[in-house]
């Protein structure tokens, strides 16, 4: 019998807190698997990449399914180390409820609250798993106080954990809780219910806690509201709790409502196959979709046809030929769609901010010059799995430049090629990536008019912009002078424009005006605007000078109050800007600002300072004003706009597909 709805589930977590390993458990306990599979013997179906099963992380994110009861389950496993955020962001945009696992020992943890943010921010649905209540120094309570207190949460736990005997801990049911009402965890849970509901709050003042099933029903509806935050406790080493985190996903929560009636699906997925090449991974959700047929990208505004239709059966790619309304399946298109990426012709909500955003840029160098061509279709590649890898291919310099978010992403990268490519290759130390700002106004000129035909003449007023402004074009040339059509060119120009500075690096929070200009009825074309808006906005730059920005971490510590003046010289000597501390028992929590330069290896040094048992959260915190130096100043990669002569005799008749399309 077919299941009745299906739901997408994703796994989320803290790095370590056993996230694969209750994948695992889920699969074994549904009857999926006969087997339960380790993370650390590297047989955990969700971990496939041969680096995965070595160091025992989950790098890429994974699907598998499974039915339970009346309902199938797609259940998405996501990695857990803040370096390879950028999967979790994609995957989050296909879910109809996150599982967030938390260590009973470890508790909430730094990357815990990045991944809480994103999840509100979303407004998804989540059910919190406190796993490992089985391991020495679980403390159920405290981790229970700290979420509610750490992430503004306002919790209800489903059941209670007891591991007051450690060799042999348990988990009772929220209707046999009356042994256990006094416990602090189910007191504050009732509390939280009776704050939301009136007629339940004369019932707990009073006492009248004899029908747990009814206040199990009460507390159902507001946490169908968002209202209340589901908590179970557990262990998938113990298989304990699983049972009840499989039953309350299918009676608590639905199908998310952003579905639709037509033709659509989201694609949070893209990779390489050695033997049927690029699969893109989509979830349905609207319409009915078979091998051959067609489906609108809106991003290439044109219909695609679909080639093939897979899904992955316990890490198995198996051929299906169509996909159902909710289901998740893997699609061969040969047009290229990106992660991300909208098919269809509804609209997604997708301006949610990223978990982590890349501030290093690193260098690939092929070891044997043999492979330098290789390796740059390699990352070519590699880009179109990961976008926010941004590679660039600086062709006339033989170099190949990317963004990373950690020094493992590196590691991840080198594996990747050596073993998916046969490319030996090296990385150079990451680098912080700076921004350019104009230091005053100027103008630049531009006239390109020779060897016609061409015409092209335009002023450009260049402004500094308030930090974090970004970009900002008007126009006060008259259409009669330059029409709107070219106009828009020099609009289109822009990003392209300001890609590299007079210092190498991206121009942002700057203001910029076409305040004169001229087209010519015979010998203007598009292509000459194109040209030409560089050459004005760089002539502008130049004559202005640049002052260049640096990223800035915002910084949460909390750590044992002892730890206070050790870490407090480190945050000194990297020249931080710290906020007083406050403090909570034996702990206090310190906020701050840094440069990312500084900090970019403080998070090794503050695990040993604090033998892993402090909490160090950076988060970007845009950009501040740095001093110029030598080594942040990179040489301008590719011909520049300023070499006129080159710029020209190399773009004239020459613009490649992708540039026409920044």
């Amino acid at each position: 019998m077919p299941p009745n709805k299906i739901l997408t589930i994703g796994i989320l977590a803290h790095v370590d807190a056993g996230k694969t390993s209750l994948t695992e458990c889920l699969l074994y306990t549904a009857g999926a698997t006969k087997d339960r599979g380790s993370v650390d013997k590297g047989s955990a179906i969700t971990d496939g990449l041969a680096m995965e099963k070595s160091r025992g992380i989950s790098i890429k994110t994974a699907t598998v399914d499974f039915v339970w009861e009346d309902t199938q389950i797609n259940i998405v496993d996501t990695p857990g180390h803040i370096d390879f955020s950028a999967e979790v962001d994609r995957a989050l945009s296909v879910l109809d409820l996150v599982v967030l696992v938390v260590s009973a020992v470890e508790g909430v943890q730094a990357h815990t609250l990045n991944l809480w943010e994103s999840i509100r921010e979303r407004q998804l649905p989540v059910l919190v798993f406190v796993n490992k209540i089985d391991r020495a120094g679980a403390d159920l309570e405290q981790v229970f106080v700290n979420f509610e207190k750490d992430l503004g949460a306002r919790l209800f736990a489903l059941n209670y954990g007891d591991n007051s005997q450690p060799e042999n801990p348990q988990v009772i049911g929220f209707k046999n809780l009356q042994p256990y009402l006094a416990a602090p965890i189910v007191d504050k849970s009732l509390e939280n219910l009776a704050e939301l509901d009136e007629v339940f709050l004369e019932e707990y003042l009073e006492g009248n806690m004899d029908d747990l099933g009814l206040v199990f029903e009460k507390a159902k509806t507001q946490i169908q509201d968002h209202k209340l935050i589901p908590l179970l406790y557990g262990s998938a080493k113990m298989d304990l709790g699983i049972g009840a985190l499989l039953e309350n996903i299918t009676t608590l929560f639905t199908t998310a409502n952003n579905t639709t009636d037509s033709l659509s699906a989201k694609a949070f997925k893209v990779e390489y196959d050695s033997k049927i090449g690029r699969l893109v991974h989509v979830r349905l959700y609207g319409g009915h979709l078979k091998n051959k047929d067609t489906i609108w990208s809106q991003r290439l505004q044109k219909e695609l046809k679909v080639n093939q239709i897979f899904q992955r059966k316990l890490g198995k790619l198996e051929p299906v030929g169509e996909l159902a309304f909710g289901e998740i399946g893997l699609m061969t298109i040969a047009d290229l769609v990106l992660a991300g990426e909208v098919l269809g012709k509804e609209k997604f909500a997708d301006d949610f901010h990223a978990i982590s955003q890349t501030v290093l840029s690193v260098q690939a160098i092929a070891e044997e010059e043999k492979d330098y061509q290789k390796l740059g279709e390699a990352l070519e590649l590699l880009n179109i799995e990961d976008p926010q890898l941004d590679f660039h291919w600086y062709k006339a310099e033989r170099e190949f430049h990317l963004k990373i978010l950690g020094p493992i992403q590196t590691e991840v990268l080198k594996d990747s090629l050596a073993n998916r490519f046969g490319i030996a290759t090296n990385f150079m130390s990451p680098k912080v990536i700076y921004k350019e700002t104009p230091k005053q106004s100027a103008e630049g000129f531009v006239r390109y008019w020779m060897p016609k035909p061409c015409w092209a003449i335009m002023t450009f007023l260049i402004e500094p912009g308030a930090l974090g402004s970004g970009v900002h074009f008007t126009s006060k040339v008259r259409t009669s002078d330059i029409s709107v059509k070219y106009q828009n060119e020099v609009k289109r120009a822009l990003p392209w424009s300001l890609r590299q500075g007079i210092k190498g690096w991206e121009v942002t929070d700057i203001k910029i005006t076409l305040v004169e200009g001229s087209e010519h009825t015979m010998h203007s074309n598009p292509g000459d605007f194109l040209l030409a808006t560089p050459m004005g906005i760089l002539r502008g730059l130049d004559a202005a000078d640049t002052d260049l920005l640096e990223p800035m971490y915002a910084f949460q510590i909390k750590a044992h109050q002892e730890l206070l003046g050790p870490i407090s010289s480190d945050l000194n000597q990297m020249n931080a800007q710290i906020n007083a501390p406050t403090f909570d028992g034996d702990f206090f929590t310190i906020k701050g600002r840094v440069a990312v330069e500084k900090a970019m290896d403080y998070g090794i040094k503050f695990n040993a300072t604090t033998s892993g048992k402090g909490r160090l959260k950076l988060t970007l915190d845009g950009y501040e004003k740095t001093s110029v130096s030598e080594e942040k100043v990179r040489a301008y990669k590719g011909v520049s706009p300023l070499d006129e002569a080159q710029w020209i005799l190399h773009n004239r008749g020459a613009f490649k597909a992708d540039e026409r399309l920044r």
